[in-house]
């Protein structure tokens, strides 16, 4: 196995086994992806253009929310 395999493999489990943080990034991630045509309008043709620029921001603001866990052990050392 690839050492950045093994690495994304553990940050995972690391993850999972903390539960709260990883169901609020995906929370946030579905609900501010289902809310955005609101804002936006309901034109199908406008959300087929916008829709990998609305997942690749909502996926970018979800992980944002998880960034202080990931850096905590360093800040500890």
């Amino acid at each position: 196995m690839s050492p950045f395999r093994l690495l994304v493999q553990r940050d995972l489990r690391l993850a999972l086994r903390q539960g709260g943080d990883a169901a609020l990034v995906v929370g946030f991630f579905v609900l501010t992806t289902i809310l955005f045509p609101f804002g936006v309008g309901p034109e199908p043709e406008l959300l087929a253009r916008i829709a990998a620029g609305i997942l690749w921001v909502t996926a970018l603001l979800a992980a944002l929310l998880s960034l202080e866990r990931l850096f905590q052990a360093d800040w500890e050392d």
